[in-house]
């Protein structure tokens, strides 16, 4: 992802924070992971993105994010995530338990990020 698409993702999801959170909280207090992870797409097929549709986040550059929630088990099993780098990624989530953790997907690839809560 370009640095300014970053910058603007952030942006985006202001008002959003609070949808956001409670995906991700629904996830750890169901006990369905300790390590959700929400999935940003900017592209027009929707239905390869892993993960359950949260929301749509329309911007002002005729982008929409389309905002799913998954999990690092569930991007271990469809190998996104591989084996030897599940426990690097636990660290470093750990590391930033003030922040969403987004698999952003867009024109330049897919990539993590951490964006502060």
């Amino acid at each position: 992802m370009q640095p300014a698409n970053f910058l603007q993702l952030q942006t985006d999801i202001k008002a959003y924070h609070q949808p956001l959170r409670q995906a991700a909280e629904t996830v750890v207090d169901e006990k369905v992971s300790n390590y959700p992870i929400l999935v940003a797409y900017a592209g027009e097929d929707t239905d390869s993105i892993p993960g359950i549709f949260v929301l749509e986040i329309p911007t002002p550059r005729e982008l929409v994010w389309t905002i799913n929630i998954t999990t690092l088990e569930e991007l271990v099993a469809k190998q996104v995530v591989t084996q030897e780098k599940i426990d690097p990624f636990r660290k470093l989530y750990k590391g930033n338990d003030d922040s969403f953790c987004f698999l952003i997907f867009d024109e330049a690839g897919g990539r993590f990020a951490f964006v502060k809560r």
